[in-house]
């Protein structure tokens, strides 16, 4: 028993398990809707979106409540307690624990940097720096600037995410490289997240300056908020220099009886904190995260987690209490944020002559394209062009919407109908040559109006082996989906029933594993009767064309011999190619000849990207401007940049005499 009392088995457990479990989540091993998102539980990111809420009113991309609960959690810790988060939580602290360990293995010895030196002065200004441009940056830009540096996001998505490599690189190195020379560099000198909690401990100053600023706006003077932020930050750095941090709940005190000056507390502290001389009895220091690493390694029991300074019984807490605490919190913030939800936008419009007790509200449930502060604002941008609209609030977590509108202008269900987006879905690929016609079976559904639901039924369908090819929607109540299936397949209503109603979408993913998406489609009923369309105008509506045609080249070409050049894929009906033709036009535009570029069905009826051409253009001169490894996009006359390749493309393809259409001859 005494070995396990002596060792920090609440911090080890914590720590390891957290590290575990984001491993398991990330990799998928463990099924999460949350695991393609490393940092659904980001507190740094939650402090952030906060930060933007207040100055625009809004939160930045995919964060939410979930997320802003969860920096107010690690707030609440640093200001009642400590840096817990830091000491018990941090994936990245774990991994600078385990840099001290690796090089104590192979004994190598730490350069030292002693707290309050030159040099530890001039590099904790460092973090402070980093802080001011990730808050400022994403408030100006409503995105989670911290995503391009963070090197736990960086690992997490395996430099995949939306990230800068140099920047991430660079603070992947700095974690690992400067966290084996030097104990804790990354926490002290470069963490952006351990200087806004450093801050956090000297509250009464972030108050103080919160007040200023608020009583200076009663008086009518009006002061940027990054003013302030920029004065709470140089505040922090400064008060981390030559003040300590006295109103926290719990400390690591000292009983001075039980002390024999032994010095192995302040060389067991991850932070070289002198923790034996630290002034009445009570550790008072802006690094201290209440690790216990001073409290395992007393062997006269002489260090303890307490709640009164110098505290020798009733003030003392159990060992695991900062622990305990820590995943207290945790909870609490998860829980709140799952059961609170802030609106990703708050916007209104065209007020100026509308009284306000005369609008209503409507909500709008199932909106899974609302998925980010980007979707929302294109929603809005969709809004605003309704006459009787004058507002919106998103809520990206519950992809709901709450529309401000005028009945006496417009109603819930023609609102319905105007933000409805009808949509096809190819569900499987179809041989042109397989099948002159395709048998249609008309259902009415609910709860099916977001643009996205229909790729979701059309996937369902396509799990069910059954040889259907499509299908399509059409505003009505209920809504009105089409099924294009093989003539031969025989569907009843209780089949299409069971289909529409499932309660999740199981898709195989990538790796093995099995991805679950909530759904509750509700099936109304079939249409009687069946109808029949043609393979030739089934395949041109299920195929989402591009055309762009340059002007003063059809004039300047109008008499001379046009010609057609053509890549036919049957990859090319994917929407990914779809949205890399502006790209593919803009590149070749750029070169004298080019007349025209499209992606349709050619007259095979095969997907192909074919650019129409005249002299001085060549066949072979498209197909090196189609292979080069670096395009030239043409933003406006002053920004021309030269890029990544959009595309690739395997095989040349064929020329052919432009006959007055896209048809090859």
């Amino acid at each position: 028993m005494k070995k396990i009392s002596n060792s920090n088995w609440p911090k080890n457990i914590l720590q390891w398990g957290i590290l575990a479990a984001i491993i398991l989540f990330i990799s998928g091993l463990i099924p999460s809707q949350d695991a393609i998102d490393p940092e659904a539980y980001c507190p740094m990111g939650g402090l952030e979106a906060l930060a933007t809420y207040g100055v625009r009113g809004s939160l930045p991309c995919s964060m939410s409540s979930l997320q802003i609960l969860m920096g107010i959690a690690l707030a609440a810790a640093v200001v009642l307690f400590s840096k817990l988060f830091c000491g018990y939580i941090c994936p990245l602290g774990t991994i600078e624990d385990l840099l001290m360990k690796l090089r104590s293995a192979l004994k190598i010895k730490a350069v030292s940097i002693k707290n309050g030196s030159v040099a530890d002065k001039a590099l904790r200004i460092f973090k402070y720096l980093l802080l001011f441009y990730i808050f400022y940056t994403t408030t100006a830009a409503s995105e989670l600037v911290c995503k391009e540096m963070d090197p736990y996001y960086a690992m997490a998505t395996l430099f995949k995410g939306e990230i800068v490599l140099w920047m991430s690189l660079t603070s992947v190195a700095l974690l690992f490289l400067g966290g084996f020379i030097v104990d804790r560099f990354w926490c002290r000198y470069v963490c952006p997240l351990g200087a806004l909690s450093n801050t956090l401990k000297y509250w009464i100053w972030v108050l103080a300056v919160a007040a200023a600023w608020l009583g200076l706006g009663a008086l009518g003077v009006n002061i940027p908020w990054w003013w302030q932020f920029a004065l709470v930050c140089a505040g922090g750095y400064v008060l981390e220099l030559v003040a300590k941090p006295r109103l926290h709940v719990l400390n690591i005190v000292k009983d001075a009886e039980k002390c024999v000056d032994c010095g192995l507390c302040d060389k067991k502290c991850p932070y070289h904190i002198p923790v034996s001389a630290m002034a009445g009895g009570k550790v008072c220091h802006v690094d201290c995260t209440l690790c216990q690493e001073c409290v395992t390694v007393c062997s006269k029991d002489a260090l303890a987690v307490s709640c009164k300074s110098g505290s020798k019984g009733p003030g003392l807490v159990s060992k695991t209490a900062p622990a305990v605490i820590a995943v207290l919190l945790i909870i609490a913030g998860m829980l709140l944020g799952r059961s609170i939800e802030l609106p990703t936008i708050n916007e209104k419009w065209g007020m100026e002559n509308v009284d306000p007790a005369n609008l209503e509200t409507l909500k709008v449930e199932g909106l899974r394209s609302v998925k980010c502060f980007g979707s929302s604002m294109a929603f809005k941008a969709k809004l605003e062009k309704i006459a009787g609209i004058y507002g919106v609030k998103t809520y990206v977590g519950t992809h709901t919407a709450d529309i401000t509108y005028d009945p006496s202008k417009i109603t819930p269900e023609k609102i319905q109908e105007s933000i409805f987006t009808p949509s096809v879905f190819r569900v499987n690929s179809l041989d042109p040559k397989a099948l002159d016609k395709l048998k249609i079976y008309t259902i009415r559904t609910e709860k099916m109006t977001d643009k996205l639901d229909l790729n979701y039924f059309g996937l369902q369908l396509r799990l069910t082996g059954k040889r259907i090819y499509g299908v399509e929607s059409e505003y009505e109540c209920p809504l009105v989906v089409r099924v294009f299936v093989d003539p031969e397949e025989e569907l009843d209503e209780a089949w299409f029933k069971e289909v529409v109603e499932l309660k999740s979408l199981d898709m195989p993913v990538h790796g093995g594993g099995v991805k679950s998406t909530p759904v509750d489609f509700e099936f109304v009923r079939m249409e009687k009767g069946v109808s029949y369309i043609d393979t030739p105008e089934y395949l041109h509506k299920m195929f989402s064309p591009f055309k762009a045609e340059f002007k003063s080249r059809l004039e300047k070409h109008e008499n001379d011999t046009q010609m057609l050049y053509e890549l036919v894929d049957q990859n090319y009906e994917k929407p990914i190619i779809l949205r890399g033709m502006p790209f593919v036009s803009n590149h070749l535009s750029a070169n004298e000849g080019i007349i025209g570029v499209y992606l349709d069905l050619n007259s095979e009826l095969q997907p192909a990207i074919m650019v129409r051409y005249a002299a001085p253009m060549t066949a072979e001169r498209i197909w090196e401007l189609l292979t080069m490894k670096e395009w030239t996009i043409t933003y406006s006359a002053e920004d021309i940049r030269q890029v990544p390749a959009k595309m690739t493309f395997e095989e040349p393809g064929q020329a052919h005499e432009w006959k007055g259409s896209l048809e090859a001859k």
